[in-house]
C-alpha cells in the first residue's frame, strides 16, 4: 500500500505541464512502462519535425548574412536570432541525448511523492511543486507572447511594396535567401512565414521545456531540504532509545538520497543552463544594441519587439538564478538547523553519530552551470552589470558619431 494515498493526484499536479510541453517536442520519457512501437514512431517524427522546423529558419538566414546582407548593422540585428535559434538547436539536442538521466530525476521525483508519509512533508512538497508550476506558466507567457508579436506584429507593420515588375514583395520574419526561390513572394512566402512561426514556436517551447525541468527538479530538493530538517529537529526530541535509533537511520537515507538527486540534477542540467545563462548574456547585450538602432531609427514598433524579447530573455535568466538562489537559502536553513541541534538530549553514542549527519549538512548546496557559474541573486546581478556596461559603450559609440 502506498504510504501517500493521494499519491496519483500529487504526481499529475506535479508533472502534468512539464509533460504537455516536453511531448509537444517528443522528449516526454516514459517512466513506469515502455513506449509502443507507434509512440516510438511518433516521437521520432516529432523530432525530426523539430530539427526541420529550426534548420529551415537557421540556414537561410545565415545565408542571407553571408550573401546577401552587407550593412553591418543589419547583420548585428540579424546574429541575435542566428545565436538564439543556434542555442535552441544545442539544448534540445542535449535534452534529446540525456533523455535517460531526465527519465532518472522524474523517477526519483514520483519516488518521493510515492513514500511521503506526514502531512508536513506533503504540504513542504505541494507548496515548492506549486511554485514550480507557477514559474513555468510565467515562463511561457513571457516566451510565447514576444515571439508571437514578434513573429506576427513586426513583419505584418512592414507591409507590402510592389517592383517595377508589378510583383508584390512581403516581409518574413526571419529575413532569409533561398537559393532556388524568392520567399517573399505568393505563394512561397505563405510557405515560409508558416514555417518561420512554427520554428519560432519550437525555439521558444525548448527554452519554456528546460525551465520547466529546471524548475520542478530545484524546487522538489527544496521540499527534501525542509523535510529534511524537520527529521533533523525531530531526531533529537525522541527520548526512547529503539525509536532514536529508526529515526537516525531514515534521516541519514533521507540525506544520502537527496544528495544523490542533487547531483543527478547537476549533471543532467550542468550543460543546458550553462548554454542558458551564457548564451543569453550575450544575446541581451545584442538585443541592447538593436533597441539603440532602432530608437535611433525611429521604429517604434521593431524597438517593442526587442524589449519584449530583452525582456522575456531576461526572465529566463532570472528563473535558473532564482531557482539557485532558493536551493542555497534551504541549504543555510538546513545548516543552520543542524549547528544549533540540542544534541546533548541524547546518548554519547548517538550524539557521536551524528557528527557525520551535521558535517555533510554543512556542505554548499549550491546549483551551477557547467560546475563553475554559481546559479544565484548575485550571478542575476553581474548579468544585469554586463548589460547596462554595454549599453552604456553603445551609447557613447553613437554619441561620438562612429
Amino acid at each position: 500500500m502506498l504510504a501517500n494515498k493521494n499519491y496519483e493526484n500529487d504526481i499529475k499536479y506535479t508533472m502534468q505541464l512539464n509533460r504537455f510541453v516536453f511531448r509537444l517536442l517528443g522528449i516526454w520519457p516514459y517512466m513506469e512502462t515502455e513506449p509502443s512501437f507507434f509512440e516510438n514512431i511518433q516521437n521520432i517524427l516529432l523530432i525530426l519535425g523539430c530539427y526541420f522546423l529550426l534548420c529551415c529558419e537557421l540556414i537561410p538566414t545565415i545565408l542571407y548574412i553571408i550573401i546577401i546582407e552587407k550593412r553591418t548593422r543589419v547583420r548585428l540585428k540579424l546574429i541575435s536570432s542566428v545565436m538564439f535559434t543556434i542555442l535552441a538547436v544545442l539544448k534540445y539536442s542535449n535534452l534529446v541525448f540525456s533523455k535517460n538521466q531526465v527519465r532518472n530525476c522524474l523517477m526519483q521525483v514520483r519516488n518521493d511523492w510515492r513514500n511521503v508519509a506526514s502531512a508536513s512533508a506533503r504540504h513542504s512538497m505541494i507548496d515548492k511543486a506549486r511554485t514550480a508550476r507557477q514559474l513555468l506558466i510565467l515562463c511561457g507567457i513571457f516566451m510565447y507572447s514576444s515571439g508571437l508579436y514578434f513573429r506576427t506584429v513586426v513583419p505584418l507593420s512592414k507591409g507590402k511594396f510592389v517592383t517595377d515588375q508589378n510583383i508584390t514583395i512581403r516581409f518574413l520574419p526571419c529575413p532569409s535567401y533561398f537559393v532556388l526561390f524568392d520567399g517573399r513572394i505568393s505563394p512561397a512566402y505563405e510557405i515560409m512565414f508558416c514555417i518561420q512561426f512554427f520554428s519560432g514556436f519550437i525555439k521558444y517551447t525548448i527554452t519554456v521545456a528546460i525551465c520547466s525541468l529546471a524548475a520542478l527538479c530545484v524546487m522538489h530538493i527544496c521540499a527534501q531540504l525542509e523535510i529534511l530538517k524537520a527529521l533533523m529537529n525531530n531526531l533529537v526530541n525522541e527520548s526512547e532509545v529503539k525509536n532514536l535509533d529508526k529515526r537516525l537511520a531514515v534521516t541519514v537515507e533521507y540525506q544520502i538520497r537527496m544528495r544523490n538527486f542533487l547531483q543527478l540534477v547537476q549533471n543532467t542540467l550542468e550543460y543546458t543552463s550553462l548554454l542558458e545563462v551564457m548564451g543569453c548574456t550575450i544575446i541581451v547585450c545584442l538585443l541592447g544594441h538593436d533597441i539603440l538602432t532602432e530608437w535611433e531609427d525611429q521604429n517604434v514598433v521593431a524597438m517593442g519587439s526587442y524589449l519584449v524579447l530583452l525582456t522575456s530573455i531576461g526572465f529566463n535568466i532570472f528563473i535558473f538564478c532564482f531557482i539557485g538562489e532558493q536551493l542555497s537559502l534551504e541549504a543555510e536553513k538546513l545548516s543552520l538547523t543542524v549547528c544549533t541541534l540540542a544534541w546533548y538530549r541524547l546518548p554519547d553514542a548517538k550524539a557521536r553519530a551524528l557528527t557525520l549527519v551535521i558535517a555533510m549538512s554543512n556542505i554548499p548546496t549550491k546549483l551551477r552551470a557547467g560546475k563553475f557559474i554559481d546559479l544565484s541573486i548575485r550571478t542575476f546581478g553581474d548579468v544585469s552589470n554586463v548589460f547596462t556596461i554595454k549599453g552604456k559603450l553603445i551609447k557613447i559609440y553613437y554619441l561620438l558619431g562612429c
